[in-house]
């Protein structure tokens, strides 16, 4: 009879102790590990995009894009999103709006070489 009582107390232990887990959950260290990873992922996103690309200085004529100007840049052939030239673009010309381009003006664009 006491064998009995012995594991029935040890089995509610048991599955005490597994709720406990499942409920509350446990703190993962592995999180400074993950932010380097992602550290480096940008790192290397940031490379890349600085070998993606090659500055070319232009003057905007009127009814000129972005859009329109990296199109004709790369022949109309422009194998990267439209995100990627807009932060290509404002990374070349800091301050400066690239859903507003001045007629006149002389801007860097990127260009994508194959």
């Amino acid at each position: 009879m006491w064998k009995r009582i012995g594991i029935f107390l040890f089995c509610c232990a048991l599955f005490m102790s597994i709720w406990k887990d499942l409920t509350i959950g446990s703190p993962i260290p592995a999180a400074p590990a993950e932010t380097k990873k992602e550290e480096q992922v940008t790192d290397e996103k940031q490379e890349l995009t600085e070998e993606m690309f090659q500055p070319v200085l232009l003057q905007v004529k009127q009814g000129d894009t972005l859009l329109s100007i990296a199109n004709e840049l790369n022949n109309n052939d422009l194998r990267v999103t439209m995100e990627q030239v807009i932060r290509d673009f404002e990374e070349l010309n800091p301050g400066k709006d690239p859903y507003a381009l001045d007629a006149g003006s002389a801007y860097y664009f990127p260009h994508y070489p194959k």
